[in-house]
């Protein structure tokens, strides 16, 4: 697997840059609670075999807001909508309610602190 580091400022970008839907499958965006920073990643698969994965990443704090990727990869609002609710990180143009009720206090998947 490669991992690409980036940072909010240039994620469009590196990932525009990168994505090719003909070439490209999205899997899935994930984050993993780092201390008090979140490291959120966005996996893609190549459809030719052997099938490499690539991840970005980008280390966040939970008050920045990451942009949304729909724009690039139709499908990365699914994504985007479970890291909102599950993990409470901040997306552009994405709004809680997708897995939870828009009210439900914190993220489930956040480490008890």
């Amino acid at each position: 697997m490669k991992k690409i580091e980036t940072n909010l400022a240039d994620l469009k970008k590196d990932i525009g840059a990168f994505y090719k839907p003909e070439l490209h499958h999205f899997i899935v965006m994930n984050a993993v609670q780092c201390g008090d920073k979140m490291e959120v990643q966005w996996f893609f698969n190549d459809y030719a075999y052997p099938g490499e994965t690539t991840c970005f990443y980008a280390l966040i704090s939970p008050e920045e807001e990451v942009p949304g990727m729909k724009d690039i990869v139709a499908s990365a609002w699914v994504a985007e909508a479970e890291l909102v609710d599950l993990m409470n990180i901040k997306v552009e143009n994405t709004m809680k309610g997708f897995v939870l009720e828009p009210d439900f206090e914190s993220g489930p998947l956040l480490k008890k602190k």
